[in-house]
C-alpha cells in the first residue's frame, strides 16, 4: 500500500553516522564533529529582531502562497543587485526552504520518461527528488582531472530528446567548486540550443573564496534566463538554516504554473521567517567576515590534511564550506573509512559514496580552529595505523 517511488527511494547513508555521533557525545567523548552542513554562525540578532517585532505586531497569518509581497520584491531587488538578473515580483515563489524550491521547480518541469542530467559528485537529494517527479536520473561524471566541473563534450553527448533538465550546483555541495563566466557559457549555449532547463541551485553564492565572484547562470545571456530556474534562499548566507526559507525564480510562465504546487501543498511559508527574510535583505556587510572566517579555516583545514601522504588527498574548495578528500590509497571504502575513523578516533565525516563518490568523503569546515586542529592531528594519527 506504498507508493513505488516513495519505497525505492534512499535514505542517507549518513544516518548510523549521525546516531553514533549522537551516541559518543552523550557519553562524554571528545568528539570533532565534520559532518555540519550549516554555518556554524548564530542568526545575527538583528533578524531575530524582526522576527520578534513580527510576532509582537500579530504578522502570524497566511501570506499569498508565494510569499509576501515586500519581501518577493526585495529578492527582485536583491537578484538584480547582486546577481545581474530582472525578475518582477510575480516571477519569486518564497518557499520554505531552498530545498523545496528545488522540489517545486522539478514538480513543475519534469514527467514520467523525461530525463534529468546529474553532475557527479552531488548533493544527496537531487536523484531522489527527481525520481519523486517521475523522472530519469542521467548521471554525469565530473573527474577529479577535470576539477570536478563538467566536461561539456560529455555533457553533449548525454543530451537526448528525453533531456528536461541540467542541474547546476555552485559553488557546490560536496566539493565546493564554482564555475567562471568562461566555463559557464558553452553549457548554457549547449542549453539553449537543446532547449532544456537550467535548474541553478545558488544557495552558497555568498561563501566564496579567493576573490571569485559568482556569476549566476540566468545573467549569462537573455536566452539562458528564459531557461533557467534559479534557487536561492538565506540558511547559508545569512546562517538561517532552522528559519526554513528559500526561494525560486524564474520565467513569468513557468513561475505562474509552479505556484498551483505552492498554492496546494504549503500555502505559505512562515510568515514570520519571511520578515526575518526581508531584514536579512536590509543589511548583507556582516557576510564578508562570515565569508573571510570560512576561508581562514578552509586554508587551516587544507594545509594541515595536505601533509598526511598519498592516501589522503584533499581538494581545494572554491565556495561553500566543504572539503573534498580522496581515501581510495587506503583501500578502505567511504563508509568504512569513516565509520573506524570515528570509533576509534572521535572523528565525524560524511563518507561521499551518497554523494556518488565512492573512495571519497566530505568534511565541513564549520567548526571551530580548534577542532580543525584537533581533527587534522587525529586523521594523520588514523592514517599512520593503517
Amino acid at each position: 500500500m506504498i507508493n513505488p517511488q516513495v519505497g525505492a527511494l534512499n535514505r542517507s547513508s549518513t544516518l548510523k553516522l549521525t546516531a553514533l555521533t549522537k551516541k559518543l557525545k552523550k557519553e562524554g567523548k571528545d568528539v570533532v564533529n565534520f559532518t555540519a552542513g550549516e554555518p556554524d554562525f548564530d542568526t545575527p540578532d538583528f533578524i531575530k529582531k524582526a522576527a520578534k517585532a513580527a510576532i509582537d505586531a500579530g504578522f502570524t497569518k497566511y501570506t499569498p502562497s508565494t510569499g509576501a509581497l515586500e519581501l518577493r520584491e526585495a529578492i527582485v531587488q536583491k537578484l538584480k543587485d547582486d546577481n545581474g538578473l530582472t525578475y518582477t515580483a510575480n516571477d519569486i515563489i518564497v518557499s520554505s526552504g531552498a530545498k523545496y524550491a528545488i522540489y517545486i521547480a522539478m514538480l513543475t518541469a519534469l514527467e514520467q520518461g523525461s530525463e534529468v542530467i546529474l553532475p557527479v559528485p552531488y548533493w544527496v537529494s537531487y536523484p531522489e527528488m527527481i525520481r519523486l517527479c517521475g523522472a530519469q536520473v542521467k548521471f554525469l561524471p565530473c573527474r577529479k582531472e577535470d576539477g570536478f566541473k563538467i566536461d561539456i563534450k560529455a555533457l553533449e553527448k548525454a543530451v537526448t530528446p528525453k533531456t528536461r533538465m541540467l542541474v547546476m550546483n555552485y559553488p557546490a555541495n560536496p566539493t565546493g567548486v564554482t564555475y567562471t563566466r568562461e566555463e559557464l557559457l558553452p553549457i548554457a549555449q549547449l542549453a539553449v540550443k537543446k532547449n532544456f532547463y537550467v535548474l541553478s541551485d545558488e544557495i552558497y553564492e555568498k561563501i566564496i573564496f579567493d576573490g571569485l565572484k559568482h556569476i549566476s547562470f540566468g545573467a549569462l545571456s537573455a536566452d539562458t534566463h528564459k531557461i533557467t530556474l534559479t534557487v536561492n534562499g538565506f540558511s547559508k548566507s545569512s546562517a538561517m538554516t532552522g528559519w526554513r526559507l528559500g526561494y525560486l525564480a524564474g520565467p513569468a510562465e513557468f513561475i505562474a504554473q509552479a505556484s498551483k504546487v505552492a498554492d496546494h501543498t504549503t500555502s505559505c511559508a512562515s510568515s514570520i521567517s519571511q520578515k526575518a527574510g526581508l531584514a536579512a535583505l536590509t543589511d548583507t556587510s556582516w557576510q564578508a567576515a562570515m565569508c573571510k572566517e570560512f576561508e581562514k579555516r578552509r586554508d587551516i583545514l587544507f594545509k594541515g590534511l595536505s601533509t598526511c601522504g598519498e592516501k589522503f588527498i584533499p581538494y581545494k574548495p572554491q565556495g561553500a564550506f566543504y572539503m573534498f578528500c580522496d581515501i581510495r590509497k587506503t583501500g578502505l571504502k567511504s563508509d568504512q573509512f569513516c565509520t573506524k575513523l570515528l570509533e576509534k578516533h572521535l572523528v565525524s565525516c560524511i563518507p561521499a559514496d551518497s554523494f556518488g563518490a565512492e573512495g571519497y568523503i566530505r568534511l565541513s569546515f564549520a567548526t571551530s580552529i580548534a577542532d580543525i586542529e584537533k581533527g587534522i592531528l587525529r586523521i594523520k594519527k588514523f592514517l599512520g595505523e593503517l
